[in-house]
């Protein structure tokens, strides 16, 4: 049903300093520019993968996931309005923002606003070159939630997703293809972003992207390392306006389901976080930011 996490869209209250950085810094490329709204691409024909829109405080809008064909939006639609848990807000139809397409809308369990959409108009782009550190596109994103069994039953209902693996009772990692994980829940006291991680081209890119901001005088909150659960490779940083936490990442594990897939569970240990032994501990600065504050969004779905 569900291909791949299409974009995040963030309420912003400097939105200005939060564009800067995702232009200058995390090599997004602009897209359009509205009032109150900018548009971010990364080397991929996706339509943007990240919205920004001026609001009060920082906030969560959006998680838009790609749908494979219309019938499957309507399939998440159909399932959201009878699941107790969410509430469908938007009707299958014209989807209203850029790259139009067909969407639907619904709060999940925790009172996030989720888009599942088919049909996005696509973009020209440049292809990320060998030595070429601009991300390609998102490669996953972590959610908080203080249950974690709930919310890996919920997206397993409405969604179709899969586990793949877990941190002990912890942290539940989700696919629906052959990547590792597009979506994830840690366990939290309170509903939150934990982070969005945007794919690059390899190793070598991976060091360079992580490099880069290092020498613009922008420290990794946590990194880089090698996670021992997906395999993928991280380096997390704070962008400085919203505290929203951002991963570089790439190599993740691929999942061959036609051979068979059990989910393991993982000890939550340092060789789990970190398998290289290259980032900093996961003390209790990187759980705070990871942890984030609860959400203003939740519940409260944006305008359009």
């Amino acid at each position: 049903m569900i291909s791949h996490v299409r974009s995040v869209a963030f309420g912003v209250p400097e939105l200005a300093a939060s564009a800067e950085f995702y232009e200058k810094h995390w090599q997004l490329e602009p897209v359009r520019t509205d009032d109150d709204r900018r548009y971010f691409g990364a080397g991929c024909p996706e339509n943007h993968v990240l919205r920004l829109r001026a609001a009060d405080q920082p906030r969560v809008d959006l998680l838009s996931l790609a749908a494979r064909t219309p019938a499957d939006v309507d399939r998440a639609a159909d399932r959201a309005a009878r699941h107790p848990a969410a509430r469908l807000l938007r009707e299958p139809g014209r989807r209203q923002d850029l790259g139009g397409g067909y969407a639907t809308w619904f709060l999940d369990c925790d009172g996030r606003t989720v888009e599942v959409s088919a049909d996005v108009a696509g973009r020209a782009f440049e292809p990320v070159a060998a030595t070429d550190s601009r991300p390609v596109g998102i490669s996953h994103v972590v959610l908080n939630t203080p249950d974690v069994a709930a919310a890996e039953r919920f997206y397993e209902q409405v969604l179709d997703f899969r586990v793949s693996d877990w941190v002990e009772d912890v942290m539940c990692f989700l696919r629906t293809g052959p990547a590792h994980h597009i979506l994830a829940f840690s366990r939290a006291p309170h509903a939150s972003l934990n982070h969005v991680a945007f794919e690059v081209r390899g190793l070598d890119e991976f060091m360079r992207a992580t490099g880069a901001l290092m020498r613009r005088g922008i420290p990794p909150v946590w990194g880089p390392g090698r996670h021992g659960v997906g395999n993928n490779t991280f380096s997390y940083f704070q962008e400085p306006s919203s505290r929203f936490v951002l991963e570089y990442t790439t190599a993740a594990q691929v999942i061959d389901d036609e051979h068979g897939w059990t989910p393991k569970v993982y000890p939550a240990e340092a060789r789990t976080a970190d398998q290289w032994g290259t980032a900093n501990p996961r003390d209790e600065a990187v759980s705070a930011a990871l942890t984030g504050t609860p959400d203003p969004g939740l519940w409260t779905p944006p305008p359009r």
